[in-house]
């Protein structure tokens, strides 16, 4: 694969996770129970991490995906009205 291809791709992940970080910043912070999912993510985060699906990740990329979460979950509750 050329550098090209390469940088195009990276693009492209760069710019899909910033997608799907809005969205799931919205969903978490208009949940109706944001104290529970916050707890909720954070339990099944480390679930998914020490379980067999977190095998083949390295410790650098378990800890970015802790960081991640943890960037996350600093969103505020949205208010109960939006105007």
């Amino acid at each position: 694969m050329k550098n090209e291809d390469l940088q195009a791709e990276l693009d492209n992940l760069i710019a899909t996770q910033a997608g799907l970080m809005a969205i799931v910043g919205s969903l978490m912070a208009t949940h109706p129970h944001f104290e529970k999912f916050q707890l909720h993510l954070t339990g099944l985060l480390e679930v998914l991490l020490t379980g067999d699906a977190g095998k083949s990740f390295t410790e650098k990329q378990q800890q970015q995906a802790r960081n991640f979460v943890q960037m996350l979950q600093h969103l505020n509750k949205a208010p109960s009205k939006i105007d």
